[in-house]
């Protein structure tokens, strides 16, 4: 039995794979933002009457913060590099019109999340908030390229969650919050496309001549 492989449903699911890798680095992001926000409050009010107390929680959040960023963004460029970006570029081999969005995702998010990565190992020294600020920048483009691919998919698949996940990723640009949520959408959405390309019908052989060609008129 002759196996007939489908190109754009392996886009999809290598595509899904890495948007599930970056739903985990997500909520430890997450995670390491509620401890820092919960250790400078801490602080805060510990501060007035045992400062020191107050000083070593607020460098105990700060501390929490960097490490559960920093495995939290090596998940997420596993996710990206392993599995999202090379989906995308399958998808763009199949459909020339994903690649402007195949090039911004990986050069905004791959390396924007290398420079955040750098500069939260370096956040201690000055020179680690320039390099944050330029992965934040390059972060930002690698969005606009999600903003493109999630709104042809939804051209391409006729897909409202689609839709719906390329608005959410134009307000994660402002807040972050929507990003979350905006890749759920797109994880439940490339099941979806994924079903619907396994259910296509396979492309038509074209036979092939078995007998001898006709003598040239």
């Amino acid at each position: 039995m002759t196996v007939v492989s489908n190109p754009q449903a392996e886009a999809f699911e290598t595509m899904r794979r890495g948007v599930l890798f970056l739903l985990i680095a997500w909520l430890l992001i997450g995670i390491g933002l509620s401890l820092t926000l919960f250790g400078v409050f801490t602080g805060a009010l510990l501060a007035p009457r045992h400062l020191g107390l107050g000083l070593a929680g607020a460098m105990g959040a700060l501390v929490a913060m960097i490490v559960v960023v920093i495995v939290g963004a090596i998940i997420a460029l596993v996710g990206l590099w392993g599995y999202f970006v090379p989906g995308v570029r399958k998808l763009a081999e199949i459909n020339p019109e994903f690649s402007t969005s195949a090039t911004l995702i990986r050069v905004g998010l791959y390396y924007g999340l290398i420079l955040l990565l750098i500069g939260a190992l370096l956040v201690v020294f000055i020179v680690g908030i320039p390099i944050m600020f330029i992965g934040v920048i390059l972060i930002i483009i690698g969005y606009i390229g999600l903003i493109i691919l999630s709104f042809k998919l939804n051209d391409v698949e006729k897909n409202a969650l689609y839709l719906a996940a390329g608005i959410l990723f134009i307000i994660a640009i402002f807040a972050s919050i929507a990003g979350f949520v905006a890749w759920i959408l797109l994880y439940i959405a490339l099941g979806d496309s994924i079903k619907k390309a396994r259910q296509a019908p396979p492309p038509p052989v074209q036979p092939q001549p078995t007998g001898p060609l006709p003598p040239p008129v």
